[in-house]
Protein backbone atom coordinates (compact mmCIF):
# COMPACT_ATOMS: atom_id res chain seq x y z
CA UNK A 1 0.00 0.00 0.00
CA UNK A 2 1.56 3.77 -1.06
CA UNK A 3 0.90 6.23 0.79
CA UNK A 4 1.85 9.80 -0.36
CA UNK A 5 2.40 12.89 1.04
CA UNK A 6 -1.09 14.17 1.54
CA UNK A 7 -2.00 11.48 2.97
CA UNK A 8 0.65 11.79 5.66
CA UNK A 9 -0.49 15.79 6.34
CA UNK A 10 -4.10 14.69 6.24
CA UNK A 11 -3.40 11.89 9.13
CA UNK A 12 -1.07 14.70 11.04
CA UNK A 13 -3.45 17.18 10.74
CA UNK A 14 -5.91 15.12 12.45
CA UNK A 15 -4.02 14.07 14.94
CA UNK A 16 -3.02 17.35 15.85
CA UNK A 17 -6.55 18.04 16.22
CA UNK A 18 -7.39 15.48 18.56
CA UNK A 19 -4.14 16.23 20.91
CA UNK A 20 -5.41 20.11 20.77
CA UNK A 21 -8.95 18.69 21.46
CA UNK A 22 -7.78 17.08 24.59
CA UNK A 23 -5.86 19.33 26.01
CA UNK A 24 -8.74 21.75 25.63
CA UNK A 25 -10.85 19.34 27.80
CA UNK A 26 -8.17 18.58 30.56
CA UNK A 27 -7.27 21.95 31.26
CA UNK A 28 -10.76 23.80 30.82
CA UNK A 29 -11.03 24.03 34.42
CA UNK A 30 -8.04 25.96 34.69
CA UNK A 31 -8.66 28.04 31.95
CA UNK A 32 -12.68 29.07 33.29
CA UNK A 33 -11.21 29.44 36.89
CA UNK A 34 -8.18 31.70 35.56
CA UNK A 35 -10.86 33.92 33.57
CA UNK A 36 -12.94 34.42 35.97
CA UNK A 37 -12.63 37.60 37.75
CA UNK A 38 -13.77 37.63 41.28
CA UNK A 39 -14.65 40.52 43.65
CA UNK A 40 -13.19 39.81 46.74
CA UNK A 41 -12.60 43.40 48.28
CA UNK A 42 -9.32 43.51 50.34
CA UNK A 43 -11.36 44.34 53.61
CA UNK A 44 -13.18 41.06 52.93
CA UNK A 45 -9.98 38.83 53.28
CA UNK A 46 -9.57 36.31 55.89
CA UNK A 47 -7.34 37.09 58.43
CA UNK A 48 -4.43 34.39 58.55
CA UNK A 49 -5.33 31.38 60.81
CA UNK A 50 -3.54 30.09 64.10
CA UNK A 51 -4.24 28.27 66.63
CA UNK A 52 -1.87 30.83 69.05
CA UNK A 53 -4.07 33.79 68.30
CA UNK A 54 -7.67 34.41 69.88
CA UNK A 55 -10.09 34.01 66.71
CA UNK A 56 -12.58 32.06 65.34
CA UNK A 57 -11.51 29.06 63.07
CA UNK A 58 -14.40 27.71 60.36
CA UNK A 59 -14.21 25.37 58.17
CA UNK A 60 -16.60 25.08 55.54
CA UNK A 61 -17.50 21.57 53.91
CA UNK A 62 -19.28 20.77 51.19
CA UNK A 63 -18.37 23.03 48.72
CA UNK A 64 -17.89 22.78 44.98
CA UNK A 65 -15.51 24.32 42.18
CA UNK A 66 -16.02 27.66 40.92
CA UNK A 67 -17.82 30.76 42.52
CA UNK A 68 -16.84 32.18 45.48
CA UNK A 69 -17.19 30.92 49.71
CA UNK A 70 -19.16 33.95 51.42
CA UNK A 71 -18.73 33.69 55.41
CA UNK A 72 -20.34 36.40 58.04
CA UNK A 73 -19.34 36.50 61.80
CA UNK A 74 -22.62 37.35 64.04
CA UNK A 75 -22.94 38.87 67.13
CA UNK A 76 -26.01 40.61 67.80
CA UNK A 77 -29.44 37.95 68.40
CA UNK A 78 -31.97 40.81 67.42
CA UNK A 79 -30.25 41.42 63.69
CA UNK A 80 -28.90 37.93 62.85
CA UNK A 81 -28.59 36.96 59.32
CA UNK A 82 -28.82 40.78 58.45
CA UNK A 83 -26.19 43.30 57.42
CA UNK A 84 -26.93 44.82 60.78
CA UNK A 85 -25.70 42.45 62.75
CA UNK A 86 -22.67 40.99 60.97
CA UNK A 87 -19.70 41.89 62.74
CA UNK A 88 -17.55 40.81 59.76
CA UNK A 89 -17.75 38.88 56.32
CA UNK A 90 -15.13 37.01 54.26
CA UNK A 91 -14.83 35.86 50.87
CA UNK A 92 -12.48 33.52 49.31
CA UNK A 93 -12.15 31.56 45.92
CA UNK A 94 -14.64 28.02 46.02
CA UNK A 95 -10.91 25.81 44.78
CA UNK A 96 -11.83 22.86 46.62
CA UNK A 97 -14.25 21.24 48.16
CA UNK A 98 -13.64 22.07 51.87
CA UNK A 99 -11.90 25.61 53.22
CA UNK A 100 -10.83 26.99 56.99
CA UNK A 101 -11.36 31.08 57.08
CA UNK A 102 -10.35 32.70 59.93
CA UNK A 103 -12.01 35.61 62.39
CA UNK A 104 -9.16 37.20 64.61
CA UNK A 105 -11.42 38.33 67.69
CA UNK A 106 -10.93 41.99 69.27
CA UNK A 107 -13.03 40.48 72.51
CA UNK A 108 -14.85 37.20 73.38
CA UNK A 109 -18.19 36.70 73.36
CA UNK A 110 -21.23 34.87 71.98
CA UNK A 111 -21.24 34.69 67.85
CA UNK A 112 -22.95 32.87 64.73
CA UNK A 113 -21.91 31.77 61.66
CA UNK A 114 -23.31 31.60 58.45
CA UNK A 115 -21.78 30.90 55.30
CA UNK A 116 -23.07 30.12 51.73
CA UNK A 117 -21.32 29.00 48.34
CA UNK A 118 -21.82 31.61 45.88
CA UNK A 119 -21.64 29.67 43.01
CA UNK A 120 -22.05 32.29 40.08
CA UNK A 121 -19.93 34.74 42.20
CA UNK A 122 -22.44 37.96 41.67
CA UNK A 123 -21.71 38.46 45.60
CA UNK A 124 -25.83 37.15 46.21
CA UNK A 125 -27.03 34.66 47.88
CA UNK A 126 -29.91 33.64 45.79
CA UNK A 127 -33.32 32.97 46.85
CA UNK A 128 -35.83 30.43 46.58
CA UNK A 129 -39.59 31.11 46.30
CA UNK A 130 -40.11 30.64 50.02
CA UNK A 131 -37.32 32.96 50.51
CA UNK A 132 -34.88 30.00 51.79
CA UNK A 133 -31.08 30.11 50.04
CA UNK A 134 -30.76 29.04 46.77
CA UNK A 135 -27.37 27.98 46.90
CA UNK A 136 -25.70 25.92 49.44
CA UNK A 137 -25.92 27.40 52.54
CA UNK A 138 -24.79 26.15 56.46
CA UNK A 139 -24.58 27.55 60.01
CA UNK A 140 -22.65 27.08 62.73
CA UNK A 141 -24.06 24.47 64.75
CA UNK A 142 -25.26 22.84 61.68
CA UNK A 143 -28.93 23.22 62.34
CA UNK A 144 -32.18 21.94 60.00
CA UNK A 145 -33.71 24.63 58.01
CA UNK A 146 -37.00 23.99 57.96
CA UNK A 147 -39.49 26.60 57.58
CA UNK A 148 -37.30 29.92 57.60
CA UNK A 149 -34.17 29.96 59.58
CA UNK A 150 -32.82 28.79 62.82
CA UNK A 151 -33.21 31.70 65.46
CA UNK A 152 -29.31 33.23 66.47
CA UNK A 153 -29.53 30.50 69.60
CA UNK A 154 -29.73 28.09 67.33
CA UNK A 155 -26.49 28.58 65.73
CA UNK A 156 -25.16 30.30 68.60
CA UNK A 157 -21.11 29.19 70.53
CA UNK A 158 -19.18 31.04 72.72
CA UNK A 159 -15.49 32.15 72.95
CA UNK A 160 -12.88 32.12 75.23
CA UNK A 161 -8.82 31.60 75.62
CA UNK A 162 -7.40 30.81 71.91
CA UNK A 163 -10.96 31.30 70.20
CA UNK A 164 -13.16 28.31 68.91
CA UNK A 165 -13.10 25.64 65.67
CA UNK A 166 -16.50 25.68 63.78
CA UNK A 167 -17.64 23.40 61.58
CA UNK A 168 -20.05 24.14 58.56
CA UNK A 169 -21.73 21.78 56.24
CA UNK A 170 -22.92 23.38 53.52
CA UNK A 171 -26.65 22.13 52.21
CA UNK A 172 -29.01 23.27 49.29
CA UNK A 173 -32.61 23.53 51.41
Amino acid sequence: MKHNLSDFNVLRTKLSISIIACAIILLAPTLAHAVQQLDIRPYEVPDECSTETSQIRVTVKGLSYGGMLTVGLYNDPDNFLSKKGRKHRVRVPATDKQHTVCFNLDEHGTYAVAAYHDIDADRKLKRRWNLLPGEPFGLSNNPELFIGFPKFSDSAFTTEGKGADISIDLVMP
